[in-house]
């Protein structure tokens, strides 16, 4: 089976693809930035460092952490950050269904 990924890119250098929007929805499911690098197999700073990236970016944050202390710290995304993953992830399933047919015939043309 053919896989779809897309990679888009904006004004001013922002890339928004597979990897990013991934490490959103896992910051989602575990509230936690270095959890969800550790579930990428990625550093705690690569995770953060991309997270700022894309806090920077964007007009407000996708992310907000809370320092740690005796309740633990943790992030979330913010409105925004849920609305850039769900709209990432539309735009890739539209692409996929609207491309079946091409992604068939390549699937097909394949050597194996």
């Amino acid at each position: 089976m053919v896989q779809v990924s897309i990679k888009l890119t904006f004004a001013d250098d922002l890339a928004l693809g597979p990897g990013k929007v991934r490490l959103l929805e896992l910051i989602q499911e575990t509230g936690s930035i270095s959890a969800a690098g550790r579930a990428m197999k990625m550093s705690y700073r690569r995770a953060w460092l991309l997270v700022d990236d894309l806090n920077r970016s964007f007009k407000s944050p996708l992310v907000v952490t809370q320092l740690g202390g005796t309740g633990g710290g943790g992030a979330e995304l913010t409105p925004l950050g849920a609305d850039v993953a769900r709209r990432y992830r539309a735009i890739e399933a539209k692409l996929r269904a609207g491309s079946r047919a091409h992604l068939t015939q390549l699937e097909n043309a394949i050597a194996r």
